[in-house]
């Protein structure tokens, strides 16, 4: 038994923690594109000139004027009906309405709209939501 234990401590005392490597500081790396999810998830589109909703409005624009605006915007229960779609719970949805009525006047135009996809496709891909919307997701005529 004795021996198994100074066995174990001269291993313990050979065998160092990596500090350095292909990986040091990448998880804390917030200022290279080349950090951990950095590019991916809420933080798509961080840092580019175009809007990351633009990639995908023709499709979402689409979708949106199907759902009858009424002054170049959609009502909740319109947009619930497309929202639903994605099957994720209500919970969730709640979480993305609130986070794309950027103006927080209970109806979303056709760039929150898009936002709000782009939130379900997020959630869809398996990443979490923030709590608030970072800027880079506010639509470009919203920001301050």
């Amino acid at each position: 038994m004795q021996d198994s234990v100074h066995v174990l401590y001269k291993i313990s005392v050979l065998i160092k923690p990596v500090n350095r490597g292909a990986f040091e500081g990448v998880i804390d790396d917030n200022v290279s594109p080349f950090g951990y999810m950095k590019g991916e998830g809420i933080d798509a589109g961080y840092g580019e000139h175009d809007w990351i909703c633009n990639r995908d409005k023709e499709r979402t624009d689409n979708i949106f004027n199907k759902l009858g605006p009424v002054g170049g915007k959609i009502s909740g229960q319109a947009a619930k009906q497309e929202l639903i779609k994605s099957k994720l719970p209500n919970s969730v949805l709640s979480k993305i309405w609130k986070l794309s009525d950027v103006d927080g006047d209970g109806f979303l135009d056709s760039d929150e709209f898009a936002l709000a996809m782009h939130l379900i496709g997020v959630k869809l891909e398996g990443c979490e939501l923030p709590n608030v919307l970072p800027e880079h997701l506010v639509p470009p005529q919203k920001r301050c």
